[in-house]
């Protein structure tokens, strides 16, 4: 295995300087201009596998812009005592000149201006090293003649792509452009956009000869908005002619799609992430975001598939699949169904698409495995519809028997009734299939939260656009989201079954918001209305215990079991505190996935702190409202703001979770709930006179109340998302396997478990994290859990205020100790930008 070559270690310390001099807008020409973050992309795509033992180095940059992604490449070599020449070339003069003054003090090189596509400057020159950033989805129609000229010529020996797109141009003239593989080769790192990964036509033709030709070597997926100019999604392809590197029916995809950091509302790619990807281009060892795979699962296959409903009319849509997967009678089995008479209108077409995205994961799979462990079978809505699908423009007078009006929007409730409103044609009408579907079901399913999960799913998969994905309105469009949308299938009695307990559950809900009501009319009766619906919720809060992280589960245990009112009053106030607490690290925790915007964020809160005369060092219950109050915001901000790598970053900080969970912990009404505990508990330990037996009887109840409250707001959050305690790991092929406790429930010791995850957790360490996360959540250290060596059971132990060096942690559960002293060095890191200590 090749060490890191030693240029690379200058890409990583590439100076502050260099890296502002990169996003300079006074600099002419500034279009022409990449990012550092691209630059360095770039410069570990040349370097991870370059020999270390060349002490010569010559690189070509056919669209060199203003030179900083050259010029970071020579001074890597350079610093490593390579001699470089350099030869750029780009059409706009003024960029070019400035390229010259950057690199005006290095020798050996030459700028030249000129259309590369057109004309080679310097076609003497062979390259060691090329890389291309070329304008994406540069349109080279006004040079289609002077292309084929050169084609003629030799050039351009793989082919010509269509004329919207020049990318798969610049990379033939770049492989064209490398020292023959007898004398040594070279290696080519260049960006694209998507739509060159995935077109058909010529430039998939062009596409599939470079890979059967055996030079294509790896692709990585970036954060969307590296670039300066445009938000457009990149990704960096690596190619070589070098002997034994590539070749032999294999490629490397990586994702690196939410590593990112956000500062000033700009985002980089911090040294972690380029380090991850210089390790995995190096040794082409599988890891947590990259893997090796053969060329074949490149492979997507479409066609136009059909069904004839059994009103006659003839449904038609397209269907993609990727990984190889042939569009075949298993296919449309599992996918559809026996007995649905779905057809295939076409013979399939083959193209080699080098989006990794496919490869990595589809929640596609996720969702339908949790619908079959239920037994469940899940279809697509394609083949359950009587007609193809209606945007809902005008109202809507009558509901015909099986229509459901389903929104299109992110949020919204599906319905069998009337829609409120016809939203903009931000609805769709459907007819379901005679007897195969209940409507009443299939609403409230897709109104849960697994059902809001299929819904975006779907409006995700057959939106059109990178950047900004949009539902079109065409019926092929519509119908393509019916084929996306998953939908469970369980026998007609459970389907009948269950419409029937959801129709039941919310009339109970009706009748409680109405018995609610009639208190205020008839105050002499609230005890007795209050006292006939309580036995319906007497037992369900221990359940919810065992769901709940080990630290808050026997805080509120603690106080459930209390003797007295007044224990049980401090104890559920306690408790409240441990919830805030615990609420506040997650997302500190969720937050600093993203460094820098989190480094701005809790600047802020610090400043909100102090002027609130509040602060980290000893922390309230209103220190902890203020943090999550505030990180609460910023996240939803996030996910409203529909950014597909911002919302992927946000689900993998928390290890994965889905996105409605997501939108469910970070809610308004959870702050809300807080907030409103909060003010309680001041009102409470303000008031300094004798406090009733029947007030703090009353005082109980209302914290009982909000306890069921906020197990409404949260769902079923806590039992998709486990805390636990790391142990020993084991390495895998895409990941670790690592065994955890679970410190789950009101007792200990705890269950050890195994978990699929991607990145190691430290040993002994608390995390979030579900089977198969890619990133587990390490939770910041204001959450604490100490074992006693005599027999094992645990305390948990919450942070509470800082003297001196010494951190003090308290314990809301009554354990053998109540305090617990920490020295500050030991948990520095949780305070982050809270403080500044």
């Amino acid at each position: 295995m090749r060490n890191t070559h030693p240029a690379v270690r200058y890409v990583f310390r590439s100076s502050e300087g260099e890296q502002q001099a990169g996003q300079d807008r006074s600099t002419p020409g500034e279009e022409w201009t990449t990012s550092p973050s691209l630059a360095r992309a770039l410069a570990v795509g040349c370097l991870s596998r370059l020999d270390p033992s060349l002490s010569s180095v010559d690189i070509w940059d056919p669209a060199a812009g203003t030179g900083l992604a050259g010029s970071l490449l020579v001074e890597a070599l350079r610093s490593a005592g390579i001699r470089v020449r350099y030869r750029g070339q780009d059409i706009n003069e003024a960029v070019v000149s400035a390229s010259r003054r950057r690199f005006a003090d290095v020798p050996d090189v030459e700028l030249a201006v000129g259309n590369t596509l057109e004309r080679d400057e310097f076609a003497a020159f062979t390259a060691n090293l090329v890389i291309v950033d070329a304008p994406w989805g540069l349109h080279w129609a006004r040079s289609a003649k002077r292309v084929e000229s050169r084609r003629r010529d030799g050039a351009f020996g793989f082919g010509v792509p269509q004329t919207s797109d020049s990318t798969w141009l610049f990379i033939s003239l770049a492989l064209e452009k490398l020292r023959p593989a007898a004398e040594g080769g070279g290696r080519v790192a260049a960006l694209a956009s998507p739509g060159a990964l995935s077109a058909g036509g010529a430039s998939g033709v062009v596409r599939r000869r470079i890979l059967e030709a055996g030079l294509f070597e790896s692709v990585t997926r970036l954060p969307e908005g590296l670039a300066p100019n445009t938000s457009i999604p990149l990704y960096l392809l690596t190619f070589t002619n070098k002997s034994g590197e590539a070749g032999r029916g294999k490629a490397m995809i990586a994702d690196l799609q939410t590593q990112f950091t956000t500062e000033h509302r700009h985002r980089t790619m911090p040294d972690s992430a380029l380090q991850e990807l210089e390790s995995a281009l190096r040794t082409g060892k599988s890891g947590p975001r990259n893997r090796s795979i053969g060329l074949q699962k490149f492979i997507r296959r479409q066609a136009w598939l059909s069904r004839c409903s059994s009103e006659g009319h003839l449904l038609s849509w397209r269907i993609a699949t990727y990984r190889d997967t042939g569009i075949d009678a298993q296919l449309l089995e599992s996918r559809y169904g026996r007995g649905f008479d779905v057809s295939v209108d076409e013979e399939q077409r083959e193209i080699y698409d080098l989006d990794p995205s496919r490869i990595f994961g589809d929640d596609a799979r996720e969702l339908q495995k949790d619908i079959h462990e239920k037994g469940w079978s899940s279809r697509r809505l394609s083949c359950l519809i009587a007609a193809a699908p209606e945007r809902v423009t005008e109202p809507i007078r009558e509901v015909r028997e099986g229509q459901l009006f389903i929104p299109t929007t992110r949020i919204g409730r599906v319905s069998a009734e009337v829609p409120d409103s016809v939203a903009n044609g931000r609805i769709l009408s459907i007819r379901l299939e005679g007897e195969l579907v209940d409507p009443d079901f299939l609403a409230a399913w897709l109104n849960s939260d697994q059902g809001i999960s299929s819904r975006r799913r779907a409006i995700d998969a057959s939106s059109s656009g990178t950047h900004v994905r949009a539902l079109r309105s065409d019926a092929h469009s519509l119908m393509r989201w019916a084929d996306e949308l998953i939908v469970p299938v369980p026998g007609k009695a459970v389907q009948r079954a269950l419409a029937s307990a959801d129709e039941r559950l919310a009339s109970f809900q009706a009748e409680l918001s109405r018995q609610r009501e009639s208190v205020w009319v008839s105050p002499e009766n609230a005890e007795e209305v209050v006292s006939r619906i309580a036995s319906a919720f007497d037992n369900s809060l221990g359940a919810w215990f065992e769901q709940l992280p080990f630290p808050v589960a026997s805080a509120l245990w603690t106080a459930e079991t209390a003797t007295s009112l007044g224990d049980r009053l401090e104890a559920y106030l306690h408790a409240w505190e441990a919830l805030a607490i615990l609420h506040a690290t997650v997302l500190l925790s969720a937050s600093r996935s993203d460094p820098g915007s989190s480094a701005e964020t809790e600047a802020a809160i610090r400043q909100v702190l102090h002027d609130r005369h509040l602060g980290i060092e000893r922390a309230s219950f209103g220190t902890w409202v203020v943090i999550l109050e505030k990180l609460s915001k910023n996240l939803r901000r996030a996910l409203e703001g529909g950014d597909p790598d911002e919302i992927a970053r946000i689900r993998a900080a928390f290890a994965g979770l889905d996105e409605s969970a997501i939108e469910r912990f970070i809610s308004k009404a959870v702050v809300e709930k807080f907030k409103e505990l909060n003010t309680k508990r001041n009102r409470w330990k303000g008031h300094g006179g004798h406090t009733s037996e029947q007030e703090r009887r009353a005082r109980v109840d209302s914290l009982d109340s909000d306890l069921r409250e906020f197990r409404q707001l949260l769902g079923n959050v806590w039992s998709q998302l486990l805390l636990v305690r790391a142990g020993s790991a084991k390495r895998g092929r895409d990941g670790y396997v690592q065994s955890a406790e679970v410190a789950i429930g009101t007792r200990s010791p705890f269950v050890t478990q195994d978990f699929r995850v991607g990145d190691a957790m430290l040993d002994g360490e608390l995390y979030l994290v579900r089977d198969g996360s890619q990133s587990p959540l390490r939770l910041s250290q204001f959450v604490l859990l100490r074992t006693s060596p005599r027999n094992t059971q645990c305390t948990s132990y919450f942070y509470n205020r800082t003297e001196g060096n010494t951190v003090h942690m308290v314990s809301y559960q009554y354990g053998p100790e109540s305090e617990w002293e920490v020295d500050v060095e030991d948990v520095r890191d949780a305070f982050g930008a809270l403080t500044t200590l």
